[in-house]
């Protein structure tokens, strides 16, 4: 069985203000001339199908016509709900499109919802966990101790009727212990949501989603296959494959990764202004996403317009010079004397653009002080 594994497609989402559906339509249209010329019988999606819970009409549509193009080409789909997904609202309708050959994990409820698909190696099963918390799960298990997501998901997959003897895949959407991440994940503080990747150990292979950097574990079978697209600066480097398995008899598993076009690249220019403007005219790709970091040491007037005129899709300016190095240096002393709750605070406004609001200061001032007190 020819199997593509997916992940992290983000469909809808904004990068520095850009919207990426026009680059995510002609990815995944180059994906279904992949599919085809492959001969891929089934496509697995791991999590984060949408950048938000409630995605928009655009979104929306673009991937049902990409699992409608699939079903037409009689592709079996596999998906499962991310953090970035309604789990309620990714499900709708799943009894009715699972007729077509569409297969969606369902809002979690402790038990795994196992997919067993033929081939002539035999029956080959394919169990859907979605996005779990530890919340989540405590409330199926009130006499153990749930605190945290590795004993939350080591729980649920110790419920697993597992029969070893056969091939199993899992789809799941988390952390594991020791993974790079990037700037566009919305992980939790100080890697609480990591977990070992022990826990897979009896599958075949592990289909992950959750980190936007191609990576892999245990020989290659525990795998996060990377977003669709780069989604911020720090996955500029990043290269991107799509990941195809094919999965023979028990043990055995090819792996290959395929290269598709994208309609834009996302890359850092770093360099002195001048030195920028005169090399462009080398540069062939000037439609791509571009960050620049530019080493001047005077502020460039106006430099963000006289540099669109040439690269139309500048996502972020910086400088990096002896001022701003200056900058950091006295940045990283001053964290040094303030309170852990003032660098909370900090940390919560510059990701939710506000601060905290009085009755949530106080929550976070007492778990600070009883954490402190146990010190």
């Amino acid at each position: 069985m020819r199997i593509m594994h997916l992940a992290d497609l983000h469909i809808g989402k904004r990068v520095n203000g850009f919207n990426m559906i026009e680059d995510q339509k002609f990815a995944l249209d180059n994906i279904l001339k992949l599919v085809e010329k492959q001969e891929v019988d089934v496509v697995m999606v791991a999590g984060d199908v949408y950048d938000l819970t409630v995605p928009s009409s655009e979104a929306i549509g673009l991937f049902d016509y990409f699992i409608t193009s699939l079903s037409k080409m009689s592709v079996k789909v596999l998906l499962i709900a991310g953090n970035h997904d309604s789990s309620e609202r990714l499900s709708f309708a799943k009894t009715l499109i699972k007729d077509s050959g569409i297969y969606v994990s369902r809002t979690f409820d402790n038990v795994v919802e196992k997919i067993t698909l033929e081939d002539e190696y035999g029956p080959l099963n394919f169990y859907l966990l979605p996005f779990i918390k530890p919340i989540m799960v405590k409330r199926y298990y009130p006499e153990l101790k749930i605190d945290d997501f590795q004993s939350a998901i080591s729980n649920v997959i110790n419920g697993i009727d597992l029969n070893v003897n056969e091939r199993n895949i899992i789809l799941s959407h988390q952390f594991i212990v020791g993974a790079t991440t990037s700037e566009s994940e919305e992980l939790y503080l100080g890697g609480l949501e990591s977990i070992s990747v022990d826990i897979y150990k009896d599958f075949d292979y592990v289909a992950l989603g959750h980190l936007h950097k191609r990576q892999s574990f245990r020989d290659g079978m525990v795998r996060y296959p990377g977003s669709l697209l780069k989604y911020s600066q720090s996955e500029s480097d990043y290269i991107k494959k799509i990941t195809i398995l094919d999965f023979k008899s028990k043990g055995i598993v090819d792996i290959q990764e395929a290269d598709i076009e994208y309609l834009r690249d996302m890359r850092n220019i770093k360099d002195f202004f001048h030195n920028i403007i005169s090399k462009s005219t080398l540069d062939n790709h000037k439609d791509d996403y571009i960050h620049i970091t530019l080493y001047d040491e005077d502020e460039i007037l106006d430099a963000i317009s006289r540099l669109r005129e040439i690269y139309p899709n500048i996502m972020s300016i910086r400088y990096e010079n002896k001022k701003t190095e200056k900058e950091e240096k006295i940045n990283a002393n001053t964290s040094r004397t303030k309170s852990p709750y003032d660098l909370f605070n900090e940390f919560y406004e510059y990701r939710n653009n506000v601060a905290l609001d009085e009755r949530k200061s106080e929550i976070i001032k007492k778990l600070i002080d009883d954490v402190w007190a146990n010190e």
